[in-house]
């Protein structure tokens, strides 16, 4: 954490690094040879995951404006990923819901590269 940095931005940074974190595990557990299981989990960590995102994205506003196109697509996508997560039923196959699950990783993870992008922006 740099001098300058205030306890806010700090705590912003915490939850983005630790929400990359986060995605990061789920990215090797689906990218991996086995088929993940069980779906409860990975519907957890996803669930987990969307409302992070929702929460950074609403903090971000206050500093980035409401029209940003970053976090309209955050929001977007964090809104996409919750209502797949929550059609997730744990007898669902895990062959069956894994490339719904990798998409979503591949975007939350895209997505946190450009939040954290934004973190290094001046607010407007």
């Amino acid at each position: 954490m740099g001098e300058d940095a205030t306890p806010r931005e700090a705590y912003i940074r915490g939850r983005l690094e630790g929400l990359n974190e986060l995605i990061s595990i789920l990215k090797d557990a689906v990218t991996g040879d086995k088929p993940v299981e069980p779906n409860t989990v990975v519907k957890t960590i996803v669930l987990h995951i969307s409302n992070e995102m929702e929460e950074i994205v609403g903090e971000m506003k206050e500093q980035h404006g409401e029209s940003h196109p970053v976090l309209r697509k955050a929001k977007a996508e964090s809104d996409r990923m919750e209502r797949e997560a929550k059609a997730i039923e744990p007898e669902h196959e895990a062959e069956d819901i894994a490339p719904m699950v990798k998409k979503n990783v591949e975007s939350a993870d895209d997505l946190m590269k450009s939040l954290m992008a934004m973190r290094e922006e001046e607010p407007k």
